[in-house]
């Protein structure tokens, strides 16, 4: 350390402008974080996930149109659509018709275009109309967004006292992101502006706090273009991975700064040779190893998450590449600072050789009172706040509506379709279907309906759409002339009558049979019933619809009940819906309640289960099913949240402890830490949801709250555990354990306040980021962090210390018994 420290001493220059070198290079040169987050803000399901599946099977259906996002325009006047407004939409929609190569457009879906589907574009009352206008490109794309501003552009013109905006997959998305980013320079302005107030109260002094700010500062721009290029490896990114960069860096960075300058002064103050070198090589081996340790347990935490199948998870693992640069800047620039400053690092405070500032007398009385009454403490503890644990439900909100600003004209329209159409006719679940033999058969056709007519009869479910009911209406007859061979169904007819009458024959047959099979026929004759009823809805199934039936047999090579067009709206309707081979339909489910809700959620496994069901008994070869659609896809995301939370979750709690036990060379004392840890953490889970939920009304916790909760509070507050158990372990000698924990309580004591004071500062400011997710987040952590260090840092944990006396060392208390 001698060595190192001769070397910061003589070239803390040349260390400063390596440093602020790199920063530049970092800012001018490697690729933009936002920027990157903004393309690939989506890409988190697993490749295998059954939703992304269905996505990627509806691209045959039309396979010449290529359609990745969509906008839909929401017209609509209060007291009902006129003539002149109905001419303008018109007018409008032609304008993107003859545009469409220009405007980057794939298809409009419309009333004008699609006739058939005027009535399930318009809203029951009069006053809404819809059109849904596809684009090649993915929300986020840039090209998607020139689309959408050229659209907006467009909706300007609108008649007096009409409304026309966007709403649908790619507006919400982009607002998402607007909202996000807003967000995000808020947090980032609050953050820098907190940490300074509270550096200033901390150091009462205007030149200390540069030495952290800038360290930190340097530290973030590095670390925010080295994850901005490690995206381009694979390495996945979101809106959450620079805000948990902010707080993370300018949290636990400060931290470290802080101990580094108050162990520094400490030094200065109990040196007696005035040598800041000197102070500065002993404040280095003190804290070096502790601020390694304490870094080490967030870095781990972070890169293990890796380890989790969702992309929302994975893309805090850039936390990581935040950490390993924030430690090497700590342990390199932020001491050539001080060595830079020289003595007016302090400036205006005189520094004094004295030790009568030692510490703060609140924590030598509380080391007094944990020290005598250790086990009335952790008893009392555990009484007053266990209750609290049980206020912890588990209630989830998977809105991310609620997220965008609610004035923002995506989410005005997605309102207004809600109160005038059904709550999920913009994002309704889409049901794909697959087979090994074409659907357009009439046998095929016959299927989807009964299938339609089967989800329907589930409860949440307001409408089926599919190829044999585009209305979602059943059907009165499947007009198809001159598409079916008649001596095939001729045939088909012959054979059903045929396999009848060999039936009846076996049962007269078997019914002439020795007495004993008599009470057997009793129980068979209901299920001949049933059968029969089958064979009578087969025969419905295949003729009902069929108006009239020609041909002639040279054109019969094409196989049974196989069609070669379908008149008038049904030819549009199968194009629609069905696949040019046939193999591949989807079915669209319009649920009674919010695609977001608990609700719909909860339905997609019902449905489809009941579709599945359905076709099993059907003519359609070999099916499968696969199902899409934000509810569904919030369905996965569940599973593999939850998944991923326990998975991960150990992974973090054991990689923390692999450190403790390093860090601590017990294995008794990193098992109390994490038990205080996981305590802190029902807490304040039970805090956060009691407020949010119960005084607030909100429907629950967003989903993603509870696993970054869980990570921050276990990663960022074990640091204050390790603080204090690394300077309990220097200052330990065998039989000392109320000595050595008592003088850890008063050195670091200040220092571990400061820490959770500019922590959950950090963390707090997210608070103002104007996205629930965030809010709670923040709140959270603010309330995890500040709890975990005046309550369990402060008595918790030295009472267990106390308690357990020379067992804290246990197994390898000779070990530190030599020492």
């Amino acid at each position: 350390m001698d060595h190192y420290m001769n070397g910061v001493s003589r070239f803390r220059w040349l260390i400063v402008a390596l440093w602020l070198a790199t920063a530049s290079f970092s800012l001018f040169a490697l690729p933009d974080l936002q920027s990157i987050v903004r393309k690939t803000e989506q890409k988190f399901l697993p490749s295998d996930a059954e939703s992304v599946q269905a996505t990627q099977l509806m691209q045959r259906i039309n396979p010449s149109v290529r359609a990745l996002s969509n906008a839909v325009i929401v017209v609509s006047r209060e007291k009902g659509l006129r003539d002149a407004d109905l001419r303008w939409i018109e007018q409008l929609l032609e304008l993107l018709e003859s545009k469409k190569t220009e405007l980057h457009i794939s298809s409009v879906l419309s009333a004008q275009s699609h006739p058939e589907l005027a009535e399930r574009l318009t809203s029951e009352d009069g006053t809404t109309r819809l059109a849904v206008v596809s684009m090649p490109e993915a929300d986020f794309e840039d090209a998607t967004k020139v689309t959408l501003n050229e659209l907006k552009g467009l909706l300007k013109s609108v008649p007096q006292g009409v409304s026309a905006v966007l709403t649908g997959s790619a507006p919400l998305s982009q607002d998402f992101q607007q909202t996000s980013e807003t967000g995000l320079r808020r947090t980032e302005l609050l953050t820098i502006g907190l940490v300074i107030l509270i550096l200033l109260f901390v150091f009462r002094s205007p030149i200390t706090p540069i030495i952290p700010l800038f360290t930190i500062g340097t530290s973030f721009v590095i670390s925010r273009g080295l994850i901005g290029m490690s995206a381009g490896f694979g390495v996945p990114v979101s809106h959450f991975t620079e805000s948990f960069l902010i707080a993370v860096l300018f949290g636990a960075g400060t931290d470290y700064c802080i101990l580094i300058v108050q162990r520094y002064r400490e030094e200065l103050r109990t040196g007696t040779d005035g040598n800041r070198l000197a102070a500065m090589t002993r404040m280095m081996k003190g804290v070096t190893p502790t601020i390694v340790f304490s870094a080490s347990t967030v870095f781990a935490a972070f890169l293990l998450i890796g380890f989790a199948d969702f992309g929302l998870y994975r893309s805090a693992v850039g936390v990581a590449i935040g950490m390993l640069v924030t430690v090497l800047a700590a342990l390199t620039l932020a001491p050539a600072m001080l060595l830079v400053f020289g003595k007016a690092c302090f400036w205006p405070l005189r520094q004094s050789n004295s030790s009568e500032r030692e510490s703060p007398k609140l924590w030598a009385r509380l080391a007094s009172l944990t020290s005598r009454r250790s086990a009335i403490i952790l008893l009392s503890t555990f009484i007053i706040l266990a209750p609290l644990t049980l206020l912890f439900q588990g209630k989830r909100s998977f809105d991310d509506i609620s997220e965008i600003n609610p004035e923002l004209g995506s989410v005005v329209g997605f309102r207004l379709v809600e109160r005038t159409f059904s709550p999920g006719e913009v994002f309704p679940v889409t049901m794909v279907v697959t087979s090994t033999a074409s659907m357009r058969t009439t046998s095929g056709l016959a299927a989807l309906e009964q299938a339609s007519s089967d989800l329907t009869r589930v409860d949440n479910v307001g409408e089926v759409r599919s190829a044999v009911r585009p209305l979602g209406r059943k059907p009165e007859q499947l007009t198809i002339p001159g598409q079916l061979r008649k001596p095939n169904v001729e045939d088909l007819i012959e054979s059903m009558i045929k396999d009848q009458r060999l039936m009846i024959e076996g049962l007269q047959t078997l019914a002439s049979s020795a007495a004993p099979l008599s009470q057997g026929l009793i129980g068979i004759v209901p299920a001949i019933r049933q059968l029969e009823n089958g064979f009578s809805k087969l025969i419905a199934s295949q003729l009902g619809g069929i108006g009239r039936v020609t041909g002639s047999n040279e054109n019969a090579g094409r196989g049974p009940g196989s069609i070669d067009s379908v008149s008038g709206a049904n030819e549009q309707a199968l194009d629609y819906y069905i696949s040019p081979d046939g193999l591949t339909t989807k079915i669209e489910v319009i649920l009674e309640s919010n695609p977001y809700s608990d609700s719909s959620i909860n339905s997609i496994p019902v449905i489809s289960e009941r579709l599945r069901d359905s076709l099993a008994s059907t003519a359609i070869a070999d099916p499968s099913v696969f199902v899409t659609g934000v509810s569904a896809k919030y369905y996965e995301l569940r599973g593999i949240s939850y998944r991923d939370f326990v998975y991960t979750g150990l992974l973090v709690l054991a990689g923390i402890t692999l450190v403790l036990m390093l860090l601590l060379r017990s294995v008794i004392a990193p098992l109390y830490v994490l038990l205080s840890l996981g305590f802190n953490y029902w807490i304040t889970m039970g805090i956060l949801e009691f407020a949010f939920v119960k005084v607030l009304g909100y429907p629950g916790l967003s989903w993603t709250v509870s696993f970054f909760i869980f990570l921050i509070i276990v990663a960022l507050g074990v640091d204050y555990a390790i603080f204090l158990m690394a300077r309990f372990k220097e200052e330990y000698r065998p039989g000392g354990v109320v000595e050595a924990m008592s003088t850890a309580m008063r050195k670091t004591g200040g220092v571990i306040g400061s820490a959770a004071l500019i922590m959950a500062g950090a963390f707090g400011a997210l608070g103002f980021s104007g996205m629930d997710t965030l809010v709670q987040i923040g709140i959270g952590t603010l309330i995890g962090l500040l709890l975990y260090a005046v309550l369990f840092i402060a008595l918790v944990v030295p009472s267990f210390a106390f308690l357990l006396g020379e067992s804290n060392w246990w197994p390898f208390r000779k070990q530190a018994d030599k020492k």
